[in-house]
Order: structure tokens, then sequence, then C-alpha cells
């Protein structure tokens, strides 16, 4: 396998409805553009197959995670010793797929999560091995990769909105929601370590990358500041950059670009005051406060 230097993997986290699907192409696009120190193309893997079969036992792996052949195979077919440098993308989200879902994951959702109460659920240790366990991910591939965390926050109502017909209700699927917020936090608080000098994870604040966020009211009707949208995306790539080590800033990131629909006007009366409690009850929890390498906290996202 390639010496850490040349293996970095980067896990796109957050929990269903972050609008992975929006972000994932804008990092792929970015990791396309990138160069080694020599030149050369960095030889990037999306949602590689190899890496899900290790973290999730998708793809009838039935080794444990933490089984050393299923580490080194992994490893050797994400990084190989051929002189490149090598950009891993992950992004599947917390909770990942339906109950039965058919790809077979090695811990799958649970139906009684829906009878537990959030922090319940964050110490349930089924919940904490799906889709992976965290833990167990940076302590066996920390070793050999750099291992990087993208946070993905959305609104909290745009967030539980998104998958309102899943988990019954859309309230048990908030609570849901909730209790893998809970987890990805405590994981984070541990994993805040800034390692030889470089954060170990960054946040993006989803809303920034939308439309909605920079629309005005006029004479001509509703109009968006483009100006201060596009700003507001060259400041994400540019952290992002830095964040990563990469160098090229400039890309065509955003021609893919897909908000996604916003359901929240179809949330009910007697539901929203349930989930507007809901909300008020995981401030300080989530969205993650990120603290910078000088000591300084970042600006919170939007609740």
């Amino acid at each position: 396998m390639a010496p850490r230097s040349h293996c970095q993997i980067i896990y796109i986290m957050g929990v269903e409805g972050s609008v992975h699907h929006g972000f994932t192409p804008i990092l792929h696009s970015l990791a396309l553009k990138q160069h080694s120190d020599d030149g050369h193309p960095i030889d990037v893997q999306l949602q590689p197959r190899a890496l899900r079969a290790a973290l999730f036992g998708r793809f009838r792996e039935k080794r444990t995670l933490d089984d050393p052949s299923l580490v080194a195979d992994t490893l050797t077919k994400l990084c190989p010793m051929d002189g490149r440098r090598h950009v891993i993308i992950e992004d599947s989200s917390f909770p990942c797929g339906q109950e039965g879902d058919p790809r077979g994951y090695r811990f799958p959702r649970q139906h009684f999560w829906l009878n537990m109460t959030k922090e319940e659920i964050a110490s349930s240790a089924l919940a904490i091995e799906h889709p992976v366990n965290l833990y167990k991910f940076v302590e066996l591939y920390g070793v050999h990769a750099e291992i990087k965390f993208i946070v993905l926050h959305r609104p909290f109502l745009e967030t539980i909105a998104s998958h309102m017909d899943w988990d019954e209700s859309i309230v048990r699927h908030s609570n849901l929601i909730r209790g893998f917020m809970l987890i990805l936090r405590r994981f984070l608080d541990v994993h805040d370590a800034k390692k030889e000098g470089k954060m170990a994870w960054t946040i993006v604040c989803v809303e920034r990358l939308m439309s909605q966020s920079y629309q005005y009211e006029s004479e001509k009707g509703t109009q968006i500041d483009y100006e201060a949208w596009n700003a507001a995306r060259q400041h994400i790539i540019s952290h992002l950059i830095d964040f990563l080590g990469w160098t090229q800033k400039e890309c065509d990131c955003f021609d893919y670009w897909k908000e996604g629909s916003n359901k929240m006007k179809a949330i009910k009366e007697d539901d929203l005051v349930i989930l507007l409690d809901h909300m008020k009850a995981i401030e300080g929890v989530w969205p993650p406060a990120l603290v910078l390498q000088g000591g300084e906290q970042e600006k919170q996202c939007s609740t």
C-alpha cells in the first residue's frame, strides 16, 4: 500500500437529509482538478466498492471491520504503491438505507430504534455500529491514511422534511435523526484533536450553498443576489482547499449542483409543534461548532 502521505480518505459526514447528493459532486469535481507535487493528476475514487464492502459489509463481505486481512486488502486496492497520490471519497449518511435494505449492511437499520429516545438510540450498540463504527474506522485506517471528515449541516426542519415519509411518521423519523446527531456529535468531540497541527474535521453549512438564502424582494419580484451567492460558494471552496491540503481552487464544481426539494410546507401543523420542540432540545448538540486552529470558534450554522 502507498505511504500515509499518498492516501487520503475523505468522509462526507451527515445525517440523512443533509443534501449529500448535492454536495458530493462538488467535492468530486474539485478533487479531479488537483495535482500531486510532481504535476501529475491524483487518483480520485468516488464511493469505491472496496471501501464500502470493508466499512459497511456490503457486496457480501463477511469479514469483520477489524479483520487485519480486510484492512490490508482494502488499503491495497484503494492506495496501491504506484507513485500516485490517492484521494478516496465516501458519503454514506447516518443512518443509511432502509429497513430490510437489499444492499446488505453488516449492521442494518433497526425498527426498534423508532421506539427509543434519542439518548437511548445514541447509546445503542447497534446504532453506534451503523452504518459503520467511526471510532474503529479511524483506529484501523488512520494509521495508513490521512482521514478527513467534512460534516454537512442543513437546517433541522428541512433535513427532517426531506424524508418525512420514512420511519412510520415524521415525528419518529425526527427522533431517529436526533439520535444519530448525538452519535455523530459524541464522535466529533472525541475526534477533535488536531493531529500534526491539522484539523481532523470541518463543517459545511449547506444553507450557504442554497439560492434561497440569497433571495430578496424587489419591484421585479423575487430576485437572487448572485454576487453574494457566488462569494459564499467560493469561500466554501477556498476553505475546503485549505482544510484538505489541496492547491487548485478553480473548478466547474457547481455545474451539477442540486438543491433538492423543500418539503417543509407539507409538514402538518400538529407535527410542526413537536418538531420545533425536537429542534430546541438538540440545540448545543447539533450543528457542532468548529473550533479553528487559533482557538477561535467558527460561526454556527443556521439551526
